[in-house]
């Protein structure tokens, strides 16, 4: 009796071992198989990562390339103009008009960005030939409207300090300025302190047309 429940034991024992060992070939490569393409597929996603970095590296040096050139061609428009500023000043110093013995040139008046707040740039430049040194204070003034009425703010008003002269053809003078609230500038004036020499005012139109 004892002895077929032995063989059937072992005959299910070794069907059970058969079919485990049929199910490791079957399973065992497959998940080989699909652990091989997962890793290809994670080397391929490393990959196609790289070359993307790559690209973002060569797409921000293109774009600061870029913008270097445009800072260049900016400042190289700067100095031409300048340059022809400057070569406008000379030619009034060497071809003067003999008429004229001190003389107002605007440079540059530009709106800052706070309300109110410009930078100025004048040249004051003697264009006779004498070479004669002039010495003395500029002070400047502005006249504008306020609320409609003509008002003329000086110094104080104006936020700005004399400026020593001492030049023999001509003075830079540079700065910046603050317009009081709702005034409207029509004119700069520049009144000129010079040492044994009378008082006298040079003026120009004020630039800006929205100076408010």
């Amino acid at each position: 009796m004892h002895q077929p429940l032995g063989r059937r034991l072992m005959v299910v024992s070794l069907t059970i071992n058969l079919l485990l060992l049929a199910a490791a070939g079957y399973f065992v490569p497959r998940y080989q198989q699909q652990s091989s393409q997962l890793e290809q597929h994670q080397l391929q996603a490393e990959r196609h990562r790289q070359e993307l970095l790559a690209l973002q590296v060569d797409l921000q040096t293109l774009l600061s390339a870029e913008s270097s050139q445009l800072d260049q061609l900016a400042q190289q428009s700067q100095q031409l103009t300048e340059q022809a500023q400057q070569l406008a000043l000379y030619r009034q110093v060497l071809a003067p008009d003999g008429g004229v013995e001190l003389l107002l040139a605007q440079e540059d008046i530009t709106t800052l960005a706070e309300p109110g707040l410009f930078a100025y740039r004048l040249v004051l430049l003697q264009p006779t030939n004498t070479g004669n040194r002039i010495t003395g204070q500029a002070r400047l003034k502005i006249r504008a409207l306020q609320q409609g009425q003509p008002v003329v703010l000086n110094e104080e008003a104006l936020g700005v300090a004399p400026v020593t002269l001492d030049f023999r053809h001509f003075q830079v003078l540079t700065g910046q300025l603050r317009l009081p609230v709702d005034s409207q500038a029509q004119t700069l004036e520049l009144q000129l302190e010079l040492d044994r020499r009378p008082v006298r005012t040079l003026s120009l139109n004020w630039p800006t047309p929205d100076n408010t």
